[in-house]
């Protein structure tokens, strides 16, 4: 068993990012114990570790974050560090523009002020991490991938934007990137902070359903599939700006990772999962 201090805590396990964090630390042999973020759940800390919370709310879904408060004031009765997955989206998108952890001009919609009080609650905690990701997909129900491919199939020709970029964030990578954290977390306290992680090359709309389409046709029929960019075209409800990720790079050693590899391994992942459950 890998030798670590602490006992993780991964609080959304039935959303995307937290599936596949418990994947990994069970892969990896660590200790932990998986918990939906709505959970009331009194749980004993377990002997074998420092308890570690670890929150991985999806931007889909709005009620996951009115439990921040709940779970940071867990985190100070047992003294536990708290990692907490956020967005990028407390940022305007922007072109050609890489937004760091200094920048303090947010957006003003709805939900960069959500995500931002959330922060701002987790940033009062003695050892805490705010891990702001890119436009999240796992081919999962909420995420622009699915609802690309059930559109598809409902009907053969979409419209697309092909003006504003987005940074497509592979989950299982930002599972790879906690799990590097966790490993090396106890090292030091100058880690704690705010970092920013997000895919390899913003892109479009338009752009991105190419790719998916091109990968999804491996496993499924799209032959009558025709897609049109437009400026007025379809895009994510949610767009999330492209970051500057050197200071985790030079925290943790962790690099940006490419979206397009990713997103085939989601999408075969993905046609995997359909083909049991038919």
């Amino acid at each position: 068993m890998p030798i670590n201090p602490f006992y993780s805590f991964v609080i959304g396990a039935d959303r995307p990012v937290g599936q596949h964090l418990a994947r990994v630390l069970a892969q990896e042999n660590y200790l932990y114990k998986g918990l939906g973020i709505e959970s009331q759940e009194r749980f004993a800390m377990h002997s074998g570790g420092q308890p570690f919370f670890v929150l991985t709310p999806s931007i889909f879904n709005s009620a996951d974050w009115t439990e921040i408060d709940a779970w940071a004031e867990r985190a100070e009765e047992y003294d536990a560090p708290l990692v907490l997955v956020s967005s990028l989206a407390v940022f305007q998108p922007a072109a050609d523009h890489r937004y760091s952890e200094q920048e303090s001009s947010f957006a003003d919609t709805p939900i960069a002020q959500v995500l931002l009080a959330a922060e701002e609650r987790v940033r009062k905690l003695r050892r805490h991490i705010i891990l702001r990701i890119g436009q999240p997909f796992s081919v999962q129900a909420g995420d622009f991938a699915h609802q690309l491919l059930t559109t598809l199939r409902q009907q053969q020709h979409l419209l697309l934007d092909d003006g504003e970029t987005f940074s497509p964030t592979p989950e299982d990578d930002v599972a790879a990137v906690l799990l590097a954290i966790l490993k090396q977390a106890d090292c030091t306290d100058e880690l704690w902070g705010t970092y920013h992680f997000n895919g390899v090359e913003p892109v479009t709309a338009y752009a991105f359903a190419e790719a998916l389409l091109s990968e999804a046709s491996q496993f499924e029929d799209f032959s009558e599939a025709r897609l049109e960019s437009t400026e007025q075209g379809s895009k994510p409800l949610v767009m999330v700006p492209d970051a500057d990720v050197s200071r985790l790079f030079h925290t943790f050693g962790i690099k940006r990772k490419p979206w397009r590899a990713g997103l085939g391994r989601l999408v075969r992942s993905y046609y995997r999962v359909e083909k049991k459950e038919a």
